[in-house]
């Protein structure tokens, strides 16, 4: 079974919805993917994890409100999983970011269109 099966049968997207309703927790969830993306081993996703982040910080905070709800938990939902020290292949050993990038990569294809809808935002606000 593969981490994104694992992953949308998991308590992921229950959690997110959860989140998605407190802005407390959001806040967060934001602050300890800022601590993540601190991380080595991150190359091939850093970039769009930086991008959800902004995307999270910009709707908790109110300053971006032209959001699908169901791609925000979608998002939050890999956040959560990405954060997590109890995902499917803890982070600490070898090769333990393969399912972190795995999740992420699935849902930047999931969510796509949302987040450059999200950068034709931010360009048009710089």
């Amino acid at each position: 079974m593969s981490f994104v099966s694992l992953f949308k049968k998991g308590r992921w997207i229950g959690k997110a919805k959860n989140y998605v309703s407190n802005s407390k927790k959001m806040k967060t969830l934001i602050s300890k993917l800022g601590f993540y993306l601190s991380r080595k081993g991150l190359r091939e996703i850093k970039d769009s994890l930086v991008l959800m982040r902004n995307y999270l910080s910009d709707i908790t905070t109110g300053k971006y409100k032209d959001y699908s709800k169901a791609k925000l938990v979608l998002i939050v939902a890999a956040v959560i999983y990405v954060v997590s020290p109890l995902d499917l292949f803890p982070d600490f050993i070898f090769g333990g970011f393969i399912d972190d990038v795995s999740i992420v990569v699935w849902v930047l294809k999931e969510i796509g269109e949302e987040l450059e809808k999200y950068k034709e935002h931010i360009n048009k606000m710089q």
